[in-house]
């Protein structure tokens, strides 16, 4: 051992000083679960018949169309005939509007209906082949023999459970080593695992592709994407797919709720990403009135009300959210589907550890598809 004299002080032993230790490890990434927390997994919404199924179908309908088109031009004032293009869509009894004429339909025959012209108060006028026809009433004849009236198909949607798993492994002798904060080396790598795969889960609808898999290809399950097709608006200098990109306005939100309004939807939710909230910050910071302090600035809006309906959005940053994304929501139509909630279970061993897995088998169901909307494509340019 080396002799020393003099006073003691750090850095002079060549074996190393204890350190401090925290009592507790901590986890660098962040752990959000935003999604699943606002969408939830409510399945009673939806009431499903034999729900415990890793392939589930939900049904659509939807109201007849009142919109169609011209299938000729009506070159004069006095004809009492006219072409429709969707001859399905108009029975006896129908009040059509063309450009400003509204149109009472007597009679049917194919594409081809009878009708009483300037009706209502309207005068009769010409109209362009192809010119819009807008149902806008009903009016039957007194003790009228019923006629065929339109109807629609129903539709069904399908999506799968896809499987989430981690496996736990702990050698017997690490398992009983002493550690600050750990009171035993398996439960805290199972609540890690926990945590792990929620994240994950949380991305499943930001990400999410629906297919069916195989024996040997796994099961995954649609997201947003997958489901979320209507009322798509494209923040580009195109207004389509693979512009380029412009900043995010309020046009750009307002102009999608108002196509989700016209869609019969009432939206609950927006998710997006962070720099979409500063945008939204920066379109009504001129609006928010504060109280004067010299030691607080900033804007944060949390909530946007529907210009249409005058409803409430929470206005919701999700990490997991793609880049140039924000997700107009109606939460009532939504959720995800708890096939198999996350558990863990112990696994067969053949050697001096412990093993076990955490596992989940979780499904997305996202029905009504244009009473939800999206921006996609904006650029992060503030």
């Amino acid at each position: 051992m080396t002799a020393r004299t003099g006073v003691l002080q750090p850095y002079i032993n060549t074996a190393a000083d204890k350190v401090m230790v925290t009592d507790r490890i901590l986890n660098m990434n962040p752990y959000d679960i935003v999604a699943y927390s606002y969408l939830g997994t409510d399945m009673g919404k939806f009431n499903f018949l034999n729900r415990d199924e890793f392939t589930y179908e939900w049904l659509n309908d939807t109201y007849n169309d009142n919109t169609d088109t011209l299938g000729a031009a009506i070159a004069d004032t006095t004809t009492t005939t006219c072409s429709i293009t969707t001859h399905a869509l108009a029975q006896p009894g129908d009040i059509w509007l063309i450009d400003s004429e509204q149109v009472w339909v007597s009679a049917k025959t194919t594409t081809t209906l009878t009708v009483t012209r300037g009706v209502n108060g309207t005068t009769a006028a010409t109209h362009s082949n192809s010119a819009v026809m807008t149902r806008v009433s009903r009016a039957r004849v007194d003790a009228d023999d019923a006629d065929d009236s339109p109807s629609t198909e129903i539709s069904s949607t399908t999506n799968v459970t896809q499987i989430f798993q981690r496996t736990i492994k702990v050698a017997r002798t690490k398992q009983n080593s002493a550690a600050y904060g750990v009171s035993s080396w398996r439960d805290y790598l199972i609540d890690k695992a926990m945590k792990e795969l929620m994240m994950d889960l949380a991305k499943l609808p930001y990400y999410g592709a629906r297919s069916v898999g195989s024996i040997d290809v796994a099961r995954t399950c649609g997201g947003f994407a997958t489901f979320g097709t209507g009322n798509v608006t494209y923040a580009t200098a195109t207004g389509a797919t693979g512009g380029t990109a412009s900043a995010l306005t309020r046009d750009h939100i307002d102009d999608t709720l108002a196509n989700i309004h016209a869609d019969g939807g009432d939206p609950k939710l927006i998710l997006t990403v962070a720099h979409a909230q500063r945008k939204i910050n920066d379109m009504y910071e001129g609006f928010v009135e504060t109280a004067r302090s010299e030691q607080l600035g900033g804007v944060l809006i949390k909530k946007l009300m529907n210009p249409i309906t005058g409803a409430i959005l929470d206005v919701v940053v999700d990490r997991n959210c793609k880049a140039g994304q924000l997700w107009i929501l109606d939460t009532n139509y939504i959720a995800y589907y708890p096939f198999d909630p996350f558990f863990f279970e112990p696994l067969a061993k053949d050697g001096d550890y412990e093993v076990g897995e955490v596992i989940g088998e979780y499904g997305f169901i996202m029905c009504n598809v244009d009473w939800h909307g999206s921006v996609r494509e904006f650029s992060s340019t503030l």
